[in-house]
């Protein structure tokens, strides 16, 4: 979630930045006054550069699925946005007008905030308009976008176009974008757990999906990096349970030309109140298909720096410019486990 402006005069929301979506919606005056109580929106009327998108579609009307069934129905306009402190001008995006759950879909759009902004490769959204970042194509230094988020502090930081602010000194690692996934997807390669170069699962296909906090890794894979630990399998939430006092081992893992470590002392997550059992950030999903495709969550950007490369389809990964957190047993949050 990031704090962003629309309009001229600029005026403040909070929007998700989604990299499996294709549009661009956020929350407006136009919506049942109900419906938006407590939410910052967008009121077109009070906005010098909003912007009619004449002989598009039919009488400009936007829609777009979104998750679980639910939908949302929205007037296509468009704005300027003001992210980071850059303008990037005549945006199309979705005035939202109405917002339909269904029978799944979550009672808020976009997890409460005042809209979101769809960072997936395709060109178009549902409603054959430009998508975000075609749109800003031309305003770019550096068709690219990147994120440096932290786990520690659960926050982070988007960039557009050039790269020169990810001055880390580190090289970047590239992999290719997979063609037949219809998202940012690639591949992730397991090296090592510890001492340990054997994994049952040397690759697997991953989206990159910053709406998702996953740590997902294959399940053999899960059950390999814990066969040496004093720990039990938990159906209920897919995890390991381990003793606080045991040292988990590093994870050695590759993507394109690139190798990262995750150092074991930041695998540690939840506790329980007395601080005997131990969960890692890690879980697992049963999957013993070997097509499946997995998720590079929140979690997984945070060990590095995330980057999209729309110009050459590819996802790039880098270290950060300081060491990953450790977590002692004392920091961990305390749950009730079963």
């Amino acid at each position: 979630m990031g704090i962003i402006e629309i309009g001229s005069p600029g005026q403040t929301i909070d929007v998700q930045f989604d990299t499996t979506f294709n549009g661009v919606l956020i929350r407006s005056t136009r919506e049942n006054v109900t419906d938006i109580d407590g939410i910052l929106v967008y009121n077109s009327s009070n906005s010098q550069s909003w912007g009619y998108i004449y002989n598009s579609i039919t009488e400009n009307t936007y829609t777009q699925t979104l998750e679980k069934d639910a939908y949302a129905v929205a007037f296509a306009n468009t704005e300027t946005f003001n992210i980071g402190g850059v303008l990037y001008s005549d945006i199309p995006f979705g005035e939202l007008e109405q917002y339909y759950p269904n029978t799944h879909g979550p009672a808020l759009p976009f997890g409460g905030t005042s809209g979101i902004i769809g960072l997936n490769y395709n060109s178009t959204t549902q409603s054959l308009l430009p998508s975000f970042m075609y749109a800003i194509r031309d305003q770019l230094i550096e068709w690219k976008c990147a994120l440096d988020s932290s786990r520690e502090w659960r926050n982070g930081t988007w960039m557009f176009g050039s790269l020169e602010s990810l001055d880390y000194g580190a090289a970047i690692a590239w992999a290719d974008r997979n063609i037949n996934q219809p998202a940012w997807s690639f591949n992730i390669s397991a090296i090592s757990a510890g001492s340990r170069t054997n994994p049952p699962i040397s690759t697997w296909s991953a989206t990159v999906s910053t709406a998702e906090q996953s740590l997902v890794w294959p399940q053999k894979l899960l059950d390999w990096y814990f066969s040496g630990i004093e720990s039990t399998w938990s159906a209920f939430d897919n995890t390991y349970r381990y003793p606080c006092n045991a040292s988990l081992p590093d994870f050695t893992f590759g993507i394109g030309n690139g190798t990262f470590t995750i150092p074991g002392a930041y695998m540690p997550y939840q506790r329980n109140p007395t601080s005997t059992t131990c969960i890692s950030i890690i879980t697992g999903d049963n999957s013993t298909e070997s097509s499946h495709e997995y998720t590079f969550g929140s979690w997984w950007a945070q060990l590095g720096v995330i980057i999209l490369d729309y110009e050459h389809g590819q996802v790039g990964f880098m270290n950060k410019s300081t060491p990953l957190p450790k977590f002692t047993t004392a920091a961990l949050d305390i749950i009730a486990m079963n």
